[in-house]
């Protein structure tokens, strides 16, 4: 068989320089080799040629090319031999490497692998780091065969190839880093930061996002102390300096005002210096820890204490002022009898107003001592009607502040319900308090109906036309410190709080709600 004679140099040289315009970065592994099987069929025409790229872990075949059929027997193995190194400036370390690590074995005598390969030579795709595959020339008649013009041509090309293949490896397991560090940067619960030796933000999780409630569009390229508050920054100095200076520091708790104007993430940051490979500061990378709910949690515990303090003020106040109270009540009444007959009625009637005023106060503030006494008690049976009057009178001033309108709907012969007054009172309260407090400027209506409910269970609901929940907060409603109300209007724990109770006798509560129509919240209680 003849065979078309080897390239001229000039020829060779302008296939290299196609090839280099050809090959780029972000090409796949497979396209590489369609790129060089291209340039050995234009190169090295007739010949049998075979491109065998090995597994990136252990022994077996990754990719495979060949213009012609190969033989099923060793066509999986890579045997090699010792010319195919010869070349590639590698010692003899490099091959022993090279070929332990993917299992290829060596041979004295070049072994063909196309089914009519007569003779040939092979070139291994190796660098001194890695085992690529390599590349086969045959010849199906050994007369002739052109092998030391074409292994002159074949040498270069395995060079580039194996560059090609680091360079597109290298890439691959960059952007592979570069993706699994992002991941475990937005899937980490605690917020992180980083910022250049400027200061300037350059990345942000979504942790830190979600505590900030900054985008992290909003912020990157923001200088970091931007975004603390400017009483907090002099705190903040020694922490970004000591990072500068490449040294670690431990957590300074920094607040952030929140962008809607409502609040501050509290967040207590350590930071880490990153270094180039010349040890030059690049970057500093700040780690933070959420306070927010455990800032939150102290100002509801040190408002708890103030409001229980408040409760014995006013026990006291109260019980002061039965004394006076008393002495009202009992005058008025010796009057009212005495001067019954004697004195204008329309005066009789005025006199009479004083005295049921007098009684109220004097209701109202036993109550009030009763609320205020630390629950010691003991479950009972409670008159559902007693109940909701009872809290109504706890609730009357803001009812009327309210401008509300509020009916109340007891069932005939209702059963009564089982359980701790003072804390069934507290559920009565806290919904009466946020029905008031979701109804418009102008007032609206509340209403409050209590039925039987199924076998020995009590249904009570608190009805309102305020503004109404949206939709995606409706879940989240009884979470501790979750409330849409204005900072420092509403703490969030109420209904927190309420479902705790029903919860604790063994209660019910749901709620129903439509934007701009009203809420409904239903209490379930199994009756006594």
């Amino acid at each position: 068989m003849a065979f078309v004679e080897s390239p001229s140099d000039a020829r060779v040289l302008e296939a290299f320089i196609k090839l280099s315009h050809e090959l780029n970065l972000t090409m796949r592994e497979d396209e590489l080799v369609e790129v060089f099987s291209a340039v050995f069929e234009d190169l090295l025409p007739g010949r049998l040629v075979a491109i065998r790229l090995a597994a990136d872990v252990g022994a077996g075949l990754k990719l495979v090319y060949a213009n012609g059929r190969l033989a099923d027997e060793g066509r999986d193995l890579f045997r090699l031999t010792g010319e195919a190194f010869e070349g590639l400036k590698l010692t003899t370390e490099d091959v022993a490497s090279a070929l332990e690590a993917t299992g290829a074995e060596r041979v004295d005598a070049y072994v063909p692998v196309f089914g009519n390969g007569a003779c040939g030579f092979d070139v291994a795709l190796s660098d001194r780091k890695r085992f690529y595959g390599m590349i086969n020339v045959e010849y199906p008649d050994p007369a002739g065969a052109p092998r030391d013009a074409d292994r002159r041509i074949a040498v270069p090309l395995a060079h580039q190839m194996c560059a090609a293949l680091r360079n597109t490896r290298l890439i691959a397991e960059t952007v592979f880093l570069k993706d699994y560090l992002e991941k475990l940067l937005d899937n980490a619960n605690a917020p992180v930061l980083v910022a250049d030796r400027h200061g300037r933000i350059t990345v942000v999780n979504k942790a830190a996002e979600r505590n900030t409630g900054y985008s992290r569009e909003g912020i990157i390229g923001a200088d970091f102390t931007s975004l603390v508050q400017e009483s907090d920054r002099a705190r903040l100095l020694p922490l970004v300096l000591s990072a500068m200076r490449g040294e670690p520091a431990s957590a300074i708790e920094v607040r952030i005002a929140k962008p809607d104007g409502k609040g501050f993430a509290h967040i207590a940051f350590n930071t880490a210096p990153i270094l180039s490979a010349y040890g030059e500061l690049d970057a500093v990378v700040f780690v933070g820890q959420d306070l927010t709910e455990v800032r939150e949690l102290q100002k509801q515990v040190i408002h708890t204490e103030k409001l229980a303090t408040l409760g014995q003020v006013a026990a006291g106040v109260a019980h002061e002022l039965n004394n006076p109270l008393t002495s009202i009540t009992v005058y008025t009444n010796y009057l009212f009898k005495k001067l019954a007959g004697a004195i204008d009625e329309a005066d009789l009637a005025k006199l009479g107003r004083i005295r049921d005023a007098a009684d109220r106060i004097q209701s109202f503030s036993r109550d009030l001592v009763t609320y205020a006494r630390p629950s010691g008690e003991e479950p009972t049976l409670i008159r559902v009607e007693d109940l909701l009057e009872r809290s109504l009178s706890f609730c009357e001033h803001l009812v009327g502040e309210a401008e509300a309108d509020v009916s109340l709907d007891v069932a005939a012969d209702l059963k009564p319900v089982y359980g701790i007054r003072g804390q069934l009172e507290q559920v009565c309260v806290n919904l009466l308090t946020n029905a008031c407090h979701a109804l418009p400027e102008a007032g609206g209506k509340i209403t409050i109906t209590a039925r039987p409910c199924g076998d020995d269970r009590i249904e009570i609901a608190f009805a309102d036309t305020g503004c109404g929940i949206p939709g995606a907060n409706l879940e989240r409603v009884f979470e501790p410190f979750f409330t849409t109300k204005d900072q420092g209007e509403g703490t969030g724990l109420g209904l927190s709080i309420v479902r705790n109770i029903l919860d604790n006798h063994d209660g019910e509560i749901s709620v129903a709600s439509e934007v701009g129509r009203g809420t409904t919240f239903t209490v379930v209680l199994y009756a006594g």
